[in-house]
């Protein structure tokens, strides 16, 4: 059973992240809701409790804070819930924008 609060949407977009004011890493998000979202850090540079800004797609920095952590995936929770606007353009970029996320993904180290 998915106790989850919000709707969880699949979708395939590019995105960076940062700790503070450190060097960004190219990131394909995979998961987004209202107050989160799911990427991979293959490199391991974040842990539970980091915060970190995000960039998803042309939207952002968004200041949000690891929640969890599974085999490389990293769940993060949003400092501020997602306009609905900004959220739907997300989405419906979502669907356009797979070469560039699996590009993203592909440029992490291993």
């Amino acid at each position: 059973m998915d106790l989850r609060r919000e709707k969880r949407y699949s979708i395939a977009v590019p995105g960076r992240y940062r700790k503070g004011t450190g060097v960004g890493f190219n990131v394909a998000i995979k998961d987004l809701s209202e107050y989160g979202c799911q990427f991979s850090d293959l490199g391991g540079r974040v842990q539970k409790g980091h915060e970190i800004t995000i960039r998803i797609g042309s939207i952002g920095p968004l200041t949000a804070r690891v929640k969890w952590i599974e085999k490389r995936k990293v769940g993060v929770e949003f400092e501020q819930p997602l306009y609905p606007s900004v959220l739907e353009h997300i989405i419906v970029e979502g669907g356009k924008n797979e070469a560039a996320a699996i590009a993203a993904f592909a440029q992490q180290p291993d």
